[in-house]
């Protein structure tokens, strides 16, 4: 516990040390203290003291990303967050995927002293957001899918009423849910910044991979074009898209014992090599030391891998 106590204290006097030395060198800090002296009797001033303290730590996570991950690296973990549905930052996200990868594993270690379940730890926080967000994402994709051919009906009818376009968008981000009337939302605001129709859509297509959705961008834009009935389009393609759905859900029932097997198959020596590194690291450490032990564990991973790799082709089918 004395440990884990100093390796605090060690931590916050790290971050104190860059905080005062941040604000004792940024020009800001000037322009913040003329701005204070023309606002010397402002009632908010403690208001700016603490969005100080809030930009300067925000400063410090973009510093530690930018270490680690180039701009095209921030870029693409922006746009899964994104298409997760996931409020953070990508500087946010990289410096909590930091803390798991390095601090989580010592304050294991920290406090039981087992240098098997520190690296136990490492492999955790290295895979497990990740895994979040893309189980995110697959969640919001299936989600929208789903909410897709409702949004199509609803515009359907509101075109029929006499609605124009974008309030037939609109009335489908009043009455559906998230996460299809936030992303109809996003579009609608891009449409009154000045972006036309096709470019607004276009943007919501390369934000949402799903091939429904594309498959409605391109009827819309191909009906601007040449013309048509807007609202009949719609009905065809919701009709495809339940139909699409539908078959989808079929398939997916009669491979869940496939991929569940595969699934077993493949995690189960991974927790039982992690249970033995945990409780008793002797019964483990021969496979690691000994050539034989390496030999083996390096052909029972490939067998594994292929295996499940075999078992997911077989499970997974295109439409």
């Amino acid at each position: 516990m004395l440990q884990l106590l100093l390796c605090l204290a060690f931590g916050m006097s790290v971050y104190y040390i860059i905080y005062a030395g941040m604000v004792t060198f940024s020009p800001r800090r000037r322009y913040q203290e003329r701005l204070e002296s023309l606002l010397a009797e402002d009632p908010d001033s403690d208001k700016d003291a603490s969005l100080d303290r809030k930009q300067v730590t925000r400063l410090i996570i973009g510093y530690i990303s930018r270490l680690f991950a180039s701009q095209s690296v921030r870029e693409r973990i922006q746009q899964q967050l994104l298409q997760a549905g996931i409020p953070l930052r990508a500087e946010e996200y990289i410096s909590f995927c930091l803390a798991l990868i390095f601090i989580f594993p010592i304050g294991i270690y920290i406090l039981s002293h087992n240098f098997w379940l520190a690296i136990v730890a490492v492999v955790i926080g290295s895979l497990l957001p990740g895994w979040y967000v893309n189980h995110q994402k697959t969640l919001r994709l299936q989600t929208l899918n789903q909410q897709l051919g409702d949004a199509l009906v609803t515009m359907a009818n509101a075109l029929r009423a006499g609605f124009g376009f974008q309030q037939a968008m609109d009335s489908v981000r009043k009455e559906l849910p998230p996460p299809i009337s936030s992303e109809f939302a996003w579009t609608l605001r891009e449409m009154n910044l000045g972006f036309s129709t096709e470019e607004s859509l276009e943007n919501l297509s390369k934000r949402v991979p799903s091939e429904d959705l594309d498959m409605v961008v391109t009827g819309i834009i191909i009906q601007r074009q040449v013309g048509g009935d807007l609202a009949q389009i719609l009905d065809n393609i919701s009709s495809t898209i339940r139909e699409r759905t539908r078959i989808k859900r079929e398939v997916r029932v009669l491979t869940a014992q496939g991929r569940m097997s595969g699934i077993l198959i493949g995690l189960l020596p991974v927790f039982l090599i992690a249970a033995l590194l945990v409780i008793n690291p002797s019964y483990f450490e021969i496979l690691i030391k000994d050539p034989r032990g390496i030999a083996m564990l390096a052909i029972a991973a490939g067998m594994e891998i292929t295996g499940f790799l075999v078992i997911r082709r077989l499970t997974q089918i295109d439409f």
